[in-house]
This record gives C-alpha cells, sequence and structure tokens, in this order.
C-alpha cells in the first residue's frame, strides 16, 4: 500500500505546475492576493484599462449589476475557468493575479461561491501582478496516462 501512495504521489506531481500551487487564502479570507478570471480575448484591454465592473448574468442566471468578481485562491479561479470553459463554447480563460490591498474600499462576500468577493469599484491595472494562462497550470492528462495507474 505504501509503495501505491509513493506511485501516485509521485505521478500526481509530474501534472502539476508546482509554481502555481501555494495559497494563501481559504473561502472569503483574503490572503496577499486575488485572481480575477477573464476570456483570453480582454486581457490586453484589462492591462491598458485596470479592472471595470461591469452588468451581467451570475452563473445561476440572475442579473447583478456593477461587479468586479474575484477569487481568493488561485486554485478556486483555475476550478472557475474550467468550470466557465465547459458551458461557455470551450473559451480559453487568463487569470489575473491581483494585489489584495487593491480593494481596501470593501468587499462584499459572493453568496453563490465560497471562494470568490466582489466589489463594486475600478481597480487599476497598477495592481497586477501577473496574467496566468489557465490552461498552463496542470498539464494535460490523456488516456494512456490514466490506464498506466492500474
Amino acid at each position: 500500500m505504501e509503495d501505491l501512495r509513493k506511485f501516485i504521489a509521485t505521478t500526481i506531481r509530474e501534472y502539476l505546475n508546482e509554481n502555481h500551487l501555494p495559497s494563501d487564502a481559504i473561502g472569503y479570507n483574503i490572503g496577499e492576493y486575488l485572481y480575477h478570471i477573464t476570456p483570453k480575448r480582454n486581457v490586453s484591454q484589462i492591462k491598458k484599462n485596470g479592472f471595470v465592473p461591469k452588468d451581467g448574468i451570475a452563473i445561476n442566471n440572475k442579473p447583478f449589476k456593477n461587479r468586479l468578481y474575484f477569487a481568493t485562491s488561485l486554485i478556486a479561479a483555475y476550478d472557475l475557468s474550467v468550470n466557465f470553459g465547459s458551458y461557455k463554447d470551450n473559451e480559453e480563460y487568463a487569470i489575473f493575479k491581483v494585489k489584495s490591498d487593491c480593494v481596501n474600499d470593501g468587499y462584499e462576500e459572493d453568496p453563490l461561491f465560497v471562494h470568490g468577493i466582489y466589489v463594486d469599484y475600478p481597480i487599476p491595472n497598477t495592481c497586477i501582478i501577473s496574467v496566468i494562462d489557465a490552461g498552463s497550470l496542470f498539464n494535460k492528462f490523456n488516456d494512456e496516462d490514466i490506464e498506466n495507474l492500474y
């Protein structure tokens, strides 16, 4: 059994991009960084103008006004990007890593997402730490890899 555990741990590490794993937040608790998910087509505009709250439709199909959403951990942002991609024509997403002290004017907890918050004011582009290609966070499994585990 111990050999199997070592094998699984080693195999999983092969597929994780460990540069992105550390998280400094749990649930609604804000750590040092926040993460904003956006389609890749929006990246250059956000880099230029910063983040601007928008009106839209939430995950549960309810409309919202003047909001800007952030995830409190990178793994939560990645999970959202995968979910968005699965029901929005497989669009590719980027994740902005943002300094959390840029939400000094307060924030609200997102009742639909335990790792989400939102604000109703703009966040300047100077708060952007980096842009992460959501697809690069984890190396892709293929069927042969899964079959080799058994």
